[in-house]
């Protein structure tokens, strides 16, 4: 039999053609959690992936959020300027060193290569931050609605010409999206605006998307409850989900399977907090939710969070060890 690699057993899991196994994955976790892993058994000379056989994903290397990077930007709404400052795509600092070739021994090895798509979500697009930047933009989306979709529509084309730069001489497989617009009690603005400002973007970016044939479209997102905004999402061409913080948000993977069918593929969804808990808890919480998603198809199983620190080495290892053994069974 030839060997499966990690692109092909990726893919075969997401896409329903089928696999040897769902991949091993999970996030990094944080330097003060291998701290202390290092500390309660994790060898030193190995990482993570390499003690769990975990199967990384590789960037492409594009940095496609606003400049300077990680800083709001609430200049956006108030001097029509700023934007060329913020978003060149000429500026050599959003593009990897080496991108093409980097792709291309990724590619030879079966890695699992991914582009982002988005800098962000609808309200990073009109420069909030935090929450006192909140206020301006959602004034702006009741005050200035013609303002406000022209530096929607100006941002997907920034968004576009850099993906285009990179997808014409690339292959992916899979684009993330970004759009943390939620609280754990729903969506911050109605999903009527959500369609009319951000949808119109997605279409554009999905649309070029589809021209260079990348198979998974996943709509990553850093908690909240977006529920009522998936429907529009999907239909724009979202066709997989990567939700974090999920019991918080009320996005339990079973609600949404159920909601949404197998065509929806899915990543995560097992409560991090779980491993904090005891050795009961942690079966418990795989028992429940894993068996039933794989039998549904087009799920891979990891932790919806990375690792944090009040996650004892023996609890992680367990659940490593659990999924593995769901991983062997026939």
């Amino acid at each position: 039999m030839t060997a499966v690699n990690e692109r092909q057993r990726f893919m075969g899991t997401l896409l329903g053609g089928g696999a040897d196994r769902f991949p091993f994955f999970d996030l990094d976790p944080d330097e003060e959690t291998v701290e202390r892993w290092r500390r309660e058994g994790l060898p030193k000379e190995k990482s993570v992936a390499e003690v769990f056989n975990l199967e990384l994903h590789h960037s492409v290397g594009l940095t496609i959020r606003s400049y300077p990077y990680f800083q709001k930007a609430p200049d956006l709404l108030t001097d029509p300027s700023s934007f060329a400052r913020h978003y060149n795509p000429d500026d050599p600092s959003r593009y990897a060193p080496d991108f093409v070739e980097h792709c291309e021994r990724l590619a030879r090895e079966g890695r699992v290569v991914y582009v982002d798509a988005s800098g962000g979500g609808l309200l990073q697009m009109l420069g909030v931050g935090d929450w006192k930047s909140l206020v301006p933009a959602a004034l702006a989306l009741i005050e200035k609605p013609l303002m406000v979709a022209d530096l929607l529509d100006r941002t997907t084309d920034f968004y576009c010409v850099c993906l285009e730069r990179v997808l014409s001489q690339v292959s992916v497989d899979y684009a993330a999206f970004y759009e943390p617009i939620a609280s754990n009690t729903g969506p911050v603005i109605s999903p009527a605006m959500f369609e009319r400002f951000a949808v119109p973007g997605y279409r554009k970016v999905l649309g070029l998307l589809e021209k260079f044939a990348v198979p998974l479209r996943i709509l990553c997102t850093t908690g909240g409850n977006l529920t009522l905004l998936l429907p529009p999402l999907i239909e724009a061409g979202i066709n997989g989900l990567w939700i974090s913080n999920i019991r918080d948000a009320g996005m339990e993977y079973a609600a949404l399977r159920n909601a949404f069918g197998p065509g929806l593929a899915l990543i995560g969804g097992i409560d991090s907090g779980a491993l904090s808990q005891d050795e009961n808890a942690v079966r418990k919480t795989v028992e429940e939710i894993v068996p039933p998603l794989l039998e549904s198809g087009r799920y891979l199983p990891c932790l919806d969070d990375r690792p944090r620190s009040n996650v004892p080495f023996a609890q992680y290892r367990l659940f490593r060890q659990l999924l593995e053994e769901i991983a062997a069974k026939p």
